[in-house]
């Protein structure tokens, strides 16, 4: 019978025994009660389906203690997402329909978040997750069902007809972005000359070992309006670069993006905020790269006194993997294939990467743009570099950087979309 119901995937029949055992031998910690909700208010949010949520976990079963429910959001979370709500969602609506409307999946996920306020996601309208995840669920059990007679005609009325697209191209162009600058506006009391002559002064400057620090930001201060608007007509990063060579380093680099948005130390905002987040962004990287396997060998040979930065290195490299990107795409050992800011190791391998201290170099659009102490350092520039030549975040690494811009950094700008589901669903295990 299971080979029948999934033919040709062993991994799937494997998976149905695998839960059919469960469901008949289940561990008496797992125990739940059940019952049926009374007609209030939530009704009155989904009456329009006739869809009572049903089934739904409201009391634990007494052989677990716990001080009090409302004091641990997050384990309370993970234990009803453990019971499969967005499954009993799903077959108490597909009683009804199996093609639900967007205003009522929004109608049931708000009712579930307004008898369960503790559901509700940490950024946005509190219920984003579950609608996508309520649409996600009926998408996926609507695709076995090519012999329906309703399926196959609602795909033709309102399937997606994609036609046919060159692969894409690793080494393109940058995409420029469309955030909204004010300070390129207008550009007062400076024109080509004296700009011509502030950027002599930087030149002379960046050539001395030791440049004096107030007449650099003096310098960079006053060229700061003409800069951004030359970044806004489109002037390629390595030419703005080497107009301005302050910019080639990670100190300068963070000083523009504090120029832009009013960051001050944002080395130390950023070690603090991510050091918050850390043990947690390491449990959900878990057996999820092999990365992390060389990194966890690495951990077992140090000293304890050294696994502090180990871990810090160790998060950052593995950020990208909760959020489904790949770690190449932001930290490589290799040249980048891409024209987007990317730090690039000096190390021969991961493991020296982890357990040693090393410079980095990070690279835009084919050319070096500067040197880094660290990986941290290096991690740092490169994602100031997307504001600093106003570059938009390309879609392999959108979500890992737009984390660390908004929930990280908290930097927000007129004009920017809501957080992704992705991101959201990551934001509500970390916090």
């Amino acid at each position: 019978m299971v080979a029948y119901l999934f033919e040709g995937s062993f991994k799937k029949q494997a998976k149905f025994l695998q839960f059919a055992r469960q469901l008949k031998e289940p561990e008496p910690t797992t125990t739940l009660t059940f019952e049926i909700l009374p007609n209030d208010c939530l009704l009155q949010h989904v009456k329009n389906m006739g869809v009572s949520l049903l089934c739904l976990p409201c009391q634990r079963s007494p052989k677990i203690s716990r001080p009090n429910w409302t004091q641990n959001n997050h384990a309370i979370k993970c234990l009803l997402i453990d019971t499969n709500i967005v499954r009993i969602l799903h077959e108490t609506m597909a009683q009804y329909t199996m093609y639900p409307t967007n205003s009522e999946y929004i109608k049931v996920a708000k009712a579930l978040i307004f008898r369960y306020p503790f559901l509700k996601d940490m950024e946005g309208n509190g219920y984003n997750t579950w609608h996508m995840s309520l649409k996600r669920r009926f998408k996926a059990e609507r695709t076995p069902l090519v012999h329906h007679e309703v399926v196959p005609n609602m795909k033709q009325k309102f399937g997606h007809h994609r036609s046919p697209q060159a692969p894409e191209n690793n080494q393109g162009s940058i995409t420029t972005s469309d955030r909204r600058s004010s300070d390129i506006i207008s550009v007062s009391g400076e024109d080509e000359s004296s700009i011509g002559a502030h950027t002599q002064v930087l030149k002379r400057q960046y050539l001395k070992t030791q440049p004096d620090s107030c007449i650099v930001t003096n310098a960079m201060t006053k060229t700061f309006q003409w800069r951004r608007k030359e970044v806004a007509e489109g002037v390629r990063a390595d030419a703005i670069a080497n107009k301005y060579p302050f910019l080639k380093t990670p100190a300068g680099l963070c000083e523009e993006m504090n120029r832009i948005h009013n960051i001050e130390n944002l080395q130390h905002r950023f070690r603090e905020e991510f050091l918050l987040i850390l043990p947690k962004v390491l449990a959900l990287a878990r057996g999820k790269s092999p990365l992390e396997k060389i990194y966890l060998q690495a951990r077992e040979e140090s000293l304890s006194e050294d696994l502090p930065a180990m871990d810090f290195k160790a998060g950052l490299v593995l950020l990208p993997i909760i959020f489904k990107e790949k770690v190449e795409h932001h930290v490589t050992l290799e040249e980048p294939g891409t024209p987007y800011p990317t730090t690039q190791l000096t190390h021969t391998n991961w493991k020296s990467a982890f357990t040693r201290r090393g410079p980095s170099v990070v690279k835009t659009d084919g050319f070096e743009l500067c040197r880094a102490s660290d990986l941290e350092e290096g991690v740092i520039a490169a994602f100031c570099a997307y504001f600093v030549f106003n570059m938009a975040y390309p879609p392999n690494r959108k979500n890992t950087l737009t984390f660390v811009q908004r929930c990280i950094l908290k930097i927000s700008e007129e004009g920017d979309k809501p957080l992704s589901t992705t991101v959201i669903r990551i934001l509500n295990q970390l916090y």
